[in-house]
């Protein structure tokens, strides 16, 4: 089954030509059929590609620029607040947010 069929099979999606990307968000059930680059063996080699010019944009960020945190406390935005499997985040947290301070040369 291609990436395709799984995306516009209105079995698992109510409306799948529509452009929601939203559906992602709010519904976890769905996150097993999130196959932006397939899965398996037939899965895309364009992800490490994809994950490699992440990288390479976030390394450009933090050399260019001087950062410092932005309303981000350790208790709220850092630290874990439950633990099964993998470590869970405050769901109030807005997460940890960064402003640039200044321009390296």
């Amino acid at each position: 089954m291609t990436p395709h069929d799984v995306l516009l099979d209105p079995s698992i999606f109510t409306e799948p030509e529509t452009f929601d990307p939203d559906r992602w968000t709010s519904n976890p059930q769905l996150d097993p059929y999130f196959v932006p680059f397939g899965k398996g063996a037939r899965m895309c080699q364009g992800m490490r590609f994809a994950t490699t010019e992440l990288n390479l944009a976030l390394v450009t960020i933090f050399r260019r620029f001087d950062l410092e945190l932005y309303e981000t406390t350790k208790e709220r935005d850092v630290e874990y607040v439950g633990d099964g499997f993998l470590g869970m985040h405050n769901p109030q947290s807005p997460g940890i947010r960064v402003k640039v301070v200044g321009i390296r040369q």
